[in-house]
């Protein structure tokens, strides 16, 4: 009796600290997820594409459908007109990402447009500039 108590110790005990570690592995990646954008390139002509990503970020123990919402807004005011929006969705598996990209052409109005992002799942924006020359 007192081998088989040790036995289901130790076997607690390696559990309990593989849990540990996987718990911890998780919330490195996971604990504190931020929404996130890139824009290439930065500096565009009129007309070019260009590329918005992102990446989202499932720190769920579930399956989730995760939506980055992203806005264009020109800095100057004579641009208004060339305002762009646009969602992007992803199913996604527990503690995985998926990179999701959107394609447009560069507005057709010279200046610096703000690109923010906002993920479902992440407090938050984050910016990136374009500028259309």
């Amino acid at each position: 009796m007192g081998k088989i108590r040790t036995v289901v110790l130790i076997a607690f005990a390696a559990a309990s600290l593989t849990f540990t570690a996987t718990a911890h592995a998780q919330c490195t990646r996971c604990c504190f997820p931020s929404s996130n954008v890139t824009v290439s390139p930065t500096t565009a002509q009129e007309g070019q594409s260009v590329i918005v990503t992102t990446v989202l970020l499932n720190c769920s123990p579930y399956p989730r459908v995760l939506t980055a919402t992203v806005n264009v807004t020109p800095e100057n005011a004579a641009c208004t007109a060339f305002a762009e929006a646009f969602k992007a969705s992803a199913y996604i598996l527990p503690y995985r990402s998926r990179t999701v990209s959107y394609t447009f052409a560069a507005p057709h109005c010279r200046g610096a447009y703000s690109i923010t992002e906002k993920s479902s799942n992440t407090p938050g924006y984050a910016t990136a500039t374009l500028t259309v020359n």
